[in-house]
């Protein structure tokens, strides 16, 4: 019997391993928010009372995006059309909103494509184990504080094109210490960090030297673990100076839509925050 439900924020950490078991670096207190934020629900797939997918979406209204994520069929469950079938549940539930978003590998673009995805952009993940960037001169950047936040918030509006509040502010809770601004206060980065990779975040930045000197100076913040970055590939001189520190990209990504595609990003939108949160 296959039976989709939505998971319980009690239920995060077992989303967390599911994540790491595919080599995602999606920390439990970030499953905690999918499953208790007022515009993001997460679903579990049971065959026979056991878990054997996942999925979930994070909603911005008035019913404008859909932003599908954390899609996850373990290893001894997969070609059985389970991916599809939660699409089609999350499909089904948010059928009134004009457009639906997912980031997809090439491989996992074949599953969404027979449901009507189209590919709009590609997508590049970049790593580095001890990255070195040199940061441009005369240019500051300090640590973020609370009442800049708003500010940031802000920002990534205007380039997101609807609110991530939530999400950010989320963010600057759990991991603050990583978030940065620059001295002018018109560009910023944030951080994240999990088992495998700590990441840099939706940089926003007018000016691609003031970009430079965030990711330099981010880099620096804790060199404990690797480092990831994620770009859409319309970014080609802001690449050019991540590879310059070492940074390869390892993985491509297909960034896919069903419905009304929306604006594209606009150039000062450097990084995404990541196709598992949205």
């Amino acid at each position: 019997m296959i039976n989709i439900r939505e998971i319980k924020t009690s239920e995060a950490g077992v989303l967390s391993s599911m994540a790491d078991g595919v080599n995602w670096n999606v920390a439990p207190s970030e499953c905690e928010l999918v499953t208790s934020a007022d515009n993001m629900k997460g679903f579990f797939l049971e065959v026979d009372g056991e878990i054997a997918g996942s999925a979930g979406m994070v909603t911005y209204e008035p019913q404008s995006l859909v932003f599908i994520n954390l899609v996850i069929v373990k290893d001894e469950f997969r070609r059985r059309g389970y991916a599809t079938k939660m699409i089609e549940h999350i499909l089904d539930l948010t059928r009134n909103y004009k457009c639906k978003r997912l980031h997809a590998t090439p491989d996992g673009s074949k599953v969404y494509a027979p449901l009507g995805f189209q590919p709009c952009r590609t997508i590049s993940f970049f790593a580095a184990e001890n990255p070195c960037l040199t940061a441009p001169e005369n240019i500051g950047v300090h640590s973020m504080m609370p009442d800049e936040v708003a500010g940031a918030v802000a920002r990534d509006k205007e380039c997101f094109g609807f609110s991530r509040g939530n999400l950010l502010e989320f963010n600057y809770r759990e991991f603050g210490k990583y978030a940065l601004v620059s001295d002018d206060g018109k560009s910023h980065i944030w951080g994240r960090r999990w088992k495998k990779y700590r990441q840099m975040a939706a940089l926003v930045s007018d000016d691609i030297q003031n970009a430079m000197a965030l990711a330099a100076a981010a880099v620096n913040l804790d060199k404990t673990q690797a480092q990831s970055i994620i770009c859409y590939d319309m970014q080609n001189e802001f690449m050019d100076f991540l590879k310059s520190g070492g940074f390869v990209k390892v993985r491509e990504m297909v960034d896919m839509y069903l419905g009304e595609p929306g604006e594209e990003p606009p150039m000062q939108y450097r990084t995404i925050y990541g196709g598992d949160m949205g």
